[in-house]
Order: structure tokens, then C-alpha cells, then sequence
């Protein structure tokens, strides 16, 4: 995947239609273990959560990260950690897809059902899904996210195209706040030397 760093340090990449592929596949393996709870099937696109558990897996390996330092849960996954990073941490790659490039002003969010699960780090992506483009916009702590994230629930605007919906309740942090992907990676990578 060909990538850049713009000035925030996020990094930008292209993915491959093969890439979807793999994530669309795993999706369905997914949901033929746990059920598809999705109500609209037919708009279906959580498997842009699988490709950014692809592209996370890449990025660590083109930082030069061994298999051997860490854990992708791929397996009885659900409800769990994605990723067990090299001191043991428990990590939740959260990915979005959006029809145009993420923007500084732009927020990241997790469901609201998600902020009690067993996880101590967050790391946020969102997938321009018609340009085929990944932004790794960075990471943070689970105790940093709860202290700066905003609660939205039912009936609330976050802007004006969207109202939260029932059940669909979020925290919402704005992207600033996100350490860029290779400073935050670089508190791992100081456990392993």
C-alpha cells in the first residue's frame, strides 16, 4: 500500500480492492459466528472495521514490529480487545468510513456500549470508502479518551446531518486529541528495548 504522512502526522494510504476483499470475507466469517445484528443488510459496510484491523496489522509491520510482540484477537473476537500489544495492553482499532477526507475539525467516536469493554487504548482510522483511501489518525488511552470524549445520546445533533439515533448512542473526541500514529506507537516500541 502506497502511503504518506501529512503535516498532523497522520498517515494516508491507498488500499487495494483485494484488501476489501479480505476484510468483506472476514466480516461474513464473523457474522456466521455471532449473527448480524444490522438491521439494513443491504447497506451493510461494518466490514471497514475488519480492513482497518488489516491495515493496523500492516502498519505494525511496516514499523518493523515482530508477529511475535503481539496478539490480533481474530478468533471468539467479539466483545473483545482487537489487538494484545507488546506489554500486554488490551487495544480497540475503531474505524469509520466517511465519503471525503478526514478534516482537523473532524471527530472520532466509539458506541457508548463499547466505553465499559476491557480495553486500555483506542486507535482511530477512517476509511474514505469511494477514493479506497485510509487515514491512521492516532491513538489514546482509554482513561485520556473518557476524560476528554463528549456522551452523546438518543435525539442528540453531534452536527447537523447527524442525530444520534436509539441505541446508537456515542463518545465523540475531537481528532486533535488523537497522538499521531508513530509517536504513539513509539510508547510500545520503547517496552520492547
Amino acid at each position: 500500500m502506497s502511503s504518506e504522512i501529512n503535516p498532523l502526522g497522520w498517515i494516508i494510504l491507498d488500499v487495494p480492492v483485494s484488501a476489501e476483499n479480505k476484510a468483506i470475507r472476514l466480516r461474513k466469517s464473523r457474522d456466521e459466528q455471532y449473527g448480524n445484528i444490522y438491521t439494513e443488510e443491504k447497506t451493510d459496510k461494518r466490514w471497514v472495521g475488519d480492513l482497518g484491523e488489516f491495515v493496523f496489522k500492516s502498519f505494525l509491520t511496516s514499523r518493523g514490529i515482530s508477529k511475535k510482540d503481539y496478539e490480533w484477537v481474530l478468533y471468539d473476537a467479539a466483545g473483545k480487545a482487537d489487538f494484545i500489544m507488546m506489554d500486554s495492553s488490551k487495544l480497540d482499532v475503531k474505524t469509520v468510513k466517511r465519503k471525503w477526507p478526514v478534516q482537523p475539525n473532524y471527530t472520532a467516536q466509539i458506541t457508548a456500549q463499547h466505553i465499559n469493554e476491557d480495553v486500555q487504548h483506542y486507535f482511530f482510522m477512517s476509511y474514505q470508502i469511494n477514493a479506497r483511501k485510509m487515514t491512521l489518525l492516532g491513538g489514546i488511552s482509554k482513561s485520556e479518551f473518557k476524560k476528554h470524549a463528549v456522551y452523546y445520546r438518543e435525539g442528540d445533533e453531534v452536527h447537523s446531518d447527524y442525530i444520534i439515533r436509539k441505541g446508537h448512542e456515542i463518545y465523540n473526541i475531537d481528532v486533535t486529541k488523537l497522538t499521531p500514529p508513530d509517536q504513539w506507537l513509539a510508547q510500545f516500541i520503547n517496552y520492547l528495548t
